[in-house]
C-alpha cells in the first residue's frame, strides 16, 4: 500500500502565505482566500506522527464538502468550492480562538476527565453515576482555547464574552449554530448507523458577520460510536465499536502514551495504520450514503497543483 500525502511544498500565484498545520497545509492566496490541502498525517494527544493514514485526506476533504453542502442554507460558512479531492477554497475569515464542542456522549477527554473524580467540563456539571459511553441528559457546549502549541485549555462560555475574546452577540450565533449543526449531525450519523458522541466547531468573523471556518463532522473533528448493538453493549458495560480517530488514541494510550512531555510516540504498526484507514473510509460512506472511490497517488502532486492553479484563476 502507497505510503500516502506526507506533505506539500508548493509555490502558487499569487500566494501571500503558508501555514502547516498538524493534518492541513494552507495556501493563502491574495491574502483573501486559503487553499487547504488535508494530507494522510494523523496527529493525537497534539502529537503528528510519521507514518501516513492513505486516502484519509480524501475522506476529510469529502465529508467537509458533504457537510458544507448539507447546511449551506441554514449555516454559513467560509467553504467556496473543492477544487480536488484534497482540496477546499476558503474565504480567508478571522477566525476566532476557540473550539467549540458539543457532547452527547461520555468519550474521550470527558470520561478521561470523568474518571478521575472530575464533574465540571468547560463550566458545565456532568451528573454522577455514569459510565464510560453513556449519554448526557442532553448536548452540552464545552468550549477550549484554540492553542497554537501544546494543549488547548477549558474555558466557560461566560469567560469567553466577558475576556472580550468573542462579541456576546457573535457569541449567541456560534451557540446556535453549533447546536444546530450537532443536531443535524446526529440525525445524518443515525441514518448512517452511527452515533456521534461529540464534534469540534470553529468559526470567524467576516464583514460583521459569523462563519463556520473549518471541517465538519470528519473522524479528525468529531467522534462516532456503531449504533448496532450500542444500547446492549452498554448494558454490559462492553467496549464500544469507535470508528474515529479514537481507535488510534485508545491503541495509543495502551502503549502508555498521551502526549506526556519528552516522551517519544511509538511508531504505528502497519495493521494499526490498515484499520485506522478503514474506519475513516467507512464514516466517510456512512455519512455520505456513497461508495468511497480512493484516488491513485501516481500523480497526486501534479494533480493537486494543476486544478489549485485553476481554482485561483477563477478567483477575482
Amino acid at each position: 500500500m502507497t505510503t500516502g500525502l506526507y506533505q506539500t511544498n508548493f509555490t502558487f500565484p499569487r500566494q501571500t502565505g503558508f501555514y502547516r498545520g498538524k493534518v492541513r497545509d494552507v495556501y493563502e492566496i491574495d491574502h483573501d482566500y486559503l487553499l487547504i490541502i488535508t494530507t494522510d498525517r494523523i496527529s493525537a494527544f497534539d502529537t503528528v506522527f510519521q507514518e501516513t493514514i492513505p486516502h484519509k485526506g480524501q475522506v476529510l476533504t469529502g465529508i467537509s464538502d458533504f457537510m458544507f453542502r448539507t447546511f449551506r442554507e441554514t449555516v454559513p460558512s467560509a467553504w467556496l468550492s473543492t477544487p480536488d479531492p484534497n482540496v477546499m477554497l476558503m474565504r480567508r475569515v478571522k477566525v476566532y480562538p476557540i473550539e467549540v464542542i458539543v457532547r452527547r456522549c461520555l468519550v474521550g477527554y470527558a470520561w478521561r476527565l470523568y474518571r478521575t473524580g472530575g464533574r465540571l467540563i468547560s463550566g458545565v456539571r456532568l451528573p454522577d453515576g455514569l459510565i464510560e459511553n453513556d449519554l448526557l441528559p442532553e448536548p452540552i457546549i464545552t468550549p477550549t482555547t484554540k492553542s497554537v502549541i501544546g494543549h488547548d485549555v477549558e474555558i466557560t462560555e461566560r469567560e469567553i464574552v466577558e475576556s472580550g475574546l468573542v462579541p456576546r452577540a457573535h457569541w449567541e450565533q456560534i451557540r446556535a449554530y453549533a447546536l444546530h449543526l450537532f443536531q443535524k449531525g446526529i440525525e445524518i450519523a443515525e441514518k448512517g448507523g452511527m452515533l456521534l458522541c461529540d464534534a469540534k466547531y470553529e468559526f470567524g468573523e467576516w464583514e460583521g458577520e459569523v462563519f463556520l471556518a473549518d471541517e465538519v463532522h470528519t473522524p479528525d473533528s468529531a467522534r462516532y460510536l456503531k449504533l448496532e448493538g450500542y444500547y446492549e453493549r452498554q448494558a454490559r458495560q462492553d467496549p464500544q465499536i469507535h470508528l474515529t480517530k479514537e481507535y488510534v488514541r485508545e491503541w495509543l494510550m495502551r502503549q502508555g502514551f498521551q502526549g506526556q512531555p519528552n516522551a517519544t510516540p511509538p511508531p504505528l504498526p502497519q495493521e494499526v495504520v490498515q484499520e485506522a484507514r478503514e474506519r475513516y473510509i467507512e464514516v466517510y460512506q456512512r455519512l455520505t450514503g456513497e461508495a468511497f472511490v480512493p484516488r491513485s497517488y501516481e500523480k497526486i502532486l501534479e494533480e493537486i497543483y494543476t486544478r489549485c492553479e485553476a481554482a485561483i484563476e477563477q478567483l477575482k
